[in-house]
């Protein structure tokens, strides 16, 4: 479906990378072995990005692989996707997961530049679609508790 195109496609040869989703790495055990474990302060989400930063550090190089085949139900653990999906908000844990990688790895200050941004251009999205008469694609309330939580001092209303 169009709703879930990359843009722009992923290239049909084996190529370098940032990072992967968790629910698709193979990982050689030496690599393993040299990065350790993922950080356990991760309940979902983030921790793959983590990861892979840090393998990155040390020289290991992430690639994405056209011909191997994964099935990941993305989201099945949460609901935000899939069977009643567009009715469950975004949990606290992304949330968490989200401030937890920006501020052990970039700073305070690159978060705060993250989250401005972040709103600015989901400020404009919404902009767009009063303009437009569309609606959103966006699970329930997520605009607001990304305001909350990241502006507000963590303030969640369930």
């Amino acid at each position: 479906a169009a709703r879930w195109r990359l843009q722009p496609p992923p290239r049909q040869e084996p190529h370098p990378c940032d990072w992967l989703s968790g629910g698709c790495l193979v990982v050689r055990r030496e690599v393993v072995a040299a990065v350790g474990p993922m950080d356990e302060g991760y309940f979902l989400y983030y921790e793959e990005i983590d990861w892979l930063r840090r393998a990155g550090e040390l020289g290991f190089s992430c690639w994405y692989v056209p011909a191997a085949r994964i099935v990941h139900h993305a989201g099945a653990s949460t609901g935000l996707t899939g069977e009643g999906q567009g009715h469950n908000r975004v949990p606290r844990y992304w949330f968490e997961s989200r401030r937890r990688y920006f501020l052990q790895n970039h700073g305070r200050p690159y978060k705060l530049l993250a989250d401005l941004a972040w709103l600015a251009g989901a400020s404009l999205y919404r902009l767009r679609l009063l303009v437009t008469r569309r609606p959103s694609v966006d699970p329930p309330r997520f605009f607001g508790d990304f305001v909350r939580f990241n502006f507000l001092g963590g303030r969640w209303n369930a």
